[in-house]
């Protein structure tokens, strides 16, 4: 077979852009679904992180006052808080949920139990420190929660 070298030049030119533009379309291609990914994960660890946030605060509250108050009461921080709960059902671990539920019989236990002097409250917590914060569990649970998510293939 026989080729025209007059043909050579051209068909050598087609062939580099085809093979150029091949190239450069599949790494924007590449570089598109990177992006992509990227939004999405952090899109998912913001989600989570104001939930998780949001249920550290009413929590913490209702931690307080559970230790401060004498009668039980249901107003719109106790609601929230089951709320969030029944929200991170939708997209949290096991591991989270169960970290939550357990900060809540936390808070209903105390409750139960006959109020503290919020003088006697601070020697306790001084002398027993962090470990008998019931929010401390749930917390690291929920950082576990986010470091997996950030590393993640989503």
């Amino acid at each position: 077979m026989n080729i025209d070298p007059s043909f050579l030049s051209p068909l050598s030119a087609l062939f580099g852009a085809l093979a150029g533009g091949s190239a450069s379309l599949t790494g924007a291609v590449y570089t598109q679904r990177v992006q992509n990914r990227l939004q999405r994960v952090a899109a998912e660890v913001t989600k989570r992180e104001l939930v998780y946030a949001d249920f550290v605060m009413n929590a913490s509250q209702l931690l307080l006052d559970a230790y401060l108050r004498d009668e039980i009461a249901l107003n719109g921080t106790e609601q929230r808080l089951v709320g969030l709960i029944n929200r991170m059902r939708l997209f949290a671990p096991a591991e989270v949920i169960a970290g939550a539920e357990t900060v809540l019989k936390a808070i209903v236990g105390i409750l139960l139990k006959p109020r503290v002097e919020l003088r006697q409250l601070a020697i306790d917590a001084v002398s027993n420190g962090l470990m008998s914060d019931p929010l401390l569990p749930f917390s690291s649970v929920c950082r576990l929660d986010l470091d997996k998510v950030r590393t993640a293939q989503i």
